[in-house]
């Protein structure tokens, strides 16, 4: 009886803690349809910040205001400085955001050493109360008042206040709260700056048991989620609610089901997103409108081009159909000669650099199919690239299956079914909801990875994977895996050109652009969005493939947030919609961070999450827009007057 009741003092502890920590995070999400992903990191720099102030004050108060006042004030630079101009892009909004987790995270590093640090405990809450054979410390007791203090008062400012009032109307409708006079724009920057302070207050108080570290920024980003989305977002009771579920699930798991606790609160979140969507207590939110806006919007306007530039069909005869057939072929002969010849000449370091690029933008290509092209912002894409490369790995480490045609199909079958039975749960909810769900798939098999140390290896992961068995003898040098890497590149571009261009490919922008219109004109667009979901996971899986086989390992870090979020960025900074343009942000980021871990590379992390920024506020459309201008700038100098008029 001893060991519940203080199971149920150590759950309700924990489940406090979190609710401080998503309450924040529950308001900005019930407002401005936004996921702050940045969330965590306010947190844990706040919780550095406030142990440093205790260390050179020993005052405890002190440490709680400096981290919360830090904690704001970095919410109001970001939402005032950045956030504001993209009201009408919430997908924006989260990549800007996951941008300021690595700046706020290399910025504590270069500060405090990124060494790990434990909240102090005021002196006057140290002790501890005997309960039986346990002993439970004063501050659990003192967490679980504080929590029940600011729930009631969160509650009460938000049901029963003038300002309340205003914030819950700017949640249900925010068009027809600002034709009432209502300054939606002061409102949302209050409510980001207040979920700010609140995470910032939490650091000193959840630290104590979260701790305060590198990862910090992700756990307690990843947990708060699933706290809002379990309790329901916009609403202070239901992330209270959520809070006290997932720690006594968690701390009783943990105690009873030692091998299966790490799985519990994820099994929790997916069947609370397929159940109820909208979270146990959660308000009623036009979810379509969090994330679903068009990337195929910011593709650059056609500018009176001859119908020969675009259109295969065209009428042409003489020299002129040779010189549109140039044209059109020109940006693809210039990508062969930089992919196949320039290699030849260059070193074997290079050459492993020009392999990376190749990889990551094959994986950044299969995001396209469902960021660009469909419309949906996945998190959780990585799940489809570890598969593959861990499919590698178990084959030849545990089953001594090497070769490539073996190999392979196997991985391109574990990928497609990995992604129907992920695609099938996923497409039951939409907007920020599929974005979450996604991020909760990934990140559930990053945790498989870790677990299942028998057969994953682990922490360690999977080393030691051989190269392709090809059926021949191969001397494997870098240039040879650099030209098998090239190979499976182009067909892959080329397979996925040709659907892209077919009926089923405007099928998914049809769905892109308005999914409405596209079921009544008699699509079944949950299965159109379904094949592209597995499409995706397909060709994700067979960069895995090529990751695993030129890197010979795979660790449980292929499957997470980060390694999620990477092929986002290429794509946003190449263009979606294009196939083309995230090769190009593949190369680009790739390059940036060869150069960064070569002079800087203790200064990646803050690199990654300029270039964040950078892309989102400056790069609308990405370089794609940019290098479609200049090569229709070409060819109009290519023709004549008279040839530009057909």
């Amino acid at each position: 009886m001893n060991d519940i009741l203080s199971l149920l003092l150590l759950g309700l502890s924990f489940g406090f803690t979190y609710f401080l920590l998503a309450t924040g995070l529950t308001l900005t999400m019930g407002l401005m349809r936004v996921v702050n992903m940045a969330h965590g990191a306010l947190y844990m720099i706040a919780g550095y910040l406030g142990v440093w102030v205790y260390t050179q004050t020993n005052n405890w108060i002190l440490s709680l205001v400096a981290g919360a006042a830090l904690a704001g004030g970095l919410g109001y630079l970001m939402e005032t400085g950045f956030l504001k101009r993209l009201y009408k892009s919430p997908p924006s909004q989260v990549l800007l955001t996951i941008g300021f987790i690595n700046i706020i995270m290399n910025i504590a590093q270069w500060i405090w050493g990124g060494y790990p640090k434990i909240a102090p405990v005021p002196e006057s809450l140290s002790g501890s109360v005997s309960m039986g054979s346990v002993d439970i410390p004063v501050f659990r007791f003192f967490i679980i008042g504080f929590g029940l203090v600011m729930a009631i008062l969160l509650w009460w400012m938000q049901d029963k206040t003038r300002i309340g009032a205003m914030v819950r109307a700017g949640m249900d409708n925010g068009e027809i709260a600002g034709t009432l006079g209502m300054d939606n724009k002061k409102i949302f920057t209050a409510v980001f700056v207040a979920g700010s302070l609140i995470a910032g207050l939490s650091a000193m108080i959840g630290g104590t048991i979260t701790g305060i570290h590198m990862n910090t920024g992700w756990d307690v980003l990843l947990t708060s989620i699933i706290v809002v989305v379990v309790g329901g977002t916009g609403s202070i009771p239901g992330a209270l609610l959520g809070g006290l579920l997932i720690g006594l699930v968690n701390t009783f798991g943990t105690a009873y089901f030692p091998n299966f606790s790490s799985f519990i609160i994820y099994a929790v979140l997916i069947v609370i997103l397929l159940i109820k969507p909208s979270g146990l207590l959660g308000r009623k939110l036009d979810v379509n409108r969090a994330v679903e806006d068009s990337p195929g919007k910011s593709a650059p306007p056609k500018r009176n081009r001859p119908a020969f530039f675009e259109k295969e069909g065209a009428e042409l005869t003489g020299g002129l159909r040779g010189k549109v057939m140039a044209y059109r072929a020109g940006p693809y002969m210039i990508g062969l000669f930089i992919f196949t010849v320039i290699p030849l000449f260059m070193s074997d370091y290079s050459q492993g650099i020009m392999t990376r690029v190749l990889v990551f933008a094959l994986f950044a290509m299969s995001l396209d199919i469902i960021m660009g092209y469909t419309g949906m912002r996945s998190f959780g894409h990585a799940a489809f690239f570890g598969m593959g490369g861990y499919t590698v790995g178990l084959l030849a480490v545990h089953l001594n299956i090497t070769s490539f045609w073996v190999v392979l199909p196997i991985t391109i079958a574990a990928c497609a079914a990995l992604s129907a039975i992920i695609g099938y749960f996923t497409l039951k909810v939409s907007g920020v909801h599929f974005l979450l769900v996604t991020m909760a798939f990934g990140q559930l098999l990053s945790v498989v990875a870790i677990k299942w140390d028998k057969v994953t290896g682990g922490t360690d992961g999977l080393i030691g994977i051989p190269r392709p068995n090809l059926g021949f003898p191969v001397d494997w040098t870098s240039g040879r895996l650099y030209y098998f890497v090239l190979i499976v590149f182009l067909i892959c571009y080329y397979l996925l050109y040709r659907i892209m261009h077919s009926s089923y490919g405007r099928a998914l922008v049809g769905v892109r652009e308005n999914e409405g219109r596209m079921r009544s004109l008699g699509f079944n667009t949950w299965l159109v969005k379904y094949g592209g979901m597995i499409l995706a996971g397909v060709f994700a899986g067979i960069a895995g493939l090529l990751y695993a086989y030129s890197y010979r390992a795979m660790v449980p870090r292929n499957f997470a947030l980060e390694t999620s979020a990477l092929p986002m960025l290429m794509v946003i900074m190449g263009g979606g919609g294009t196939l083309w343009g995230p090769v190009v942000g593949a190369g680009a980021i790739v390059l940036v961070q060869n150069y960064a871990n070569i002079y800087a590379p203790e200064r990646w992390p803050l690199i990654l999450g300029i270039l964040y920024v950078v892309c989102v506020m400056f790069l609308q459309g990405g370089f794609s827009r940019y290098l479609t201008r200049f090569w229709d700038w070409v060819g109009r100098r290519m023709f004549s007057e008279k040839d530009l008029k057909l």
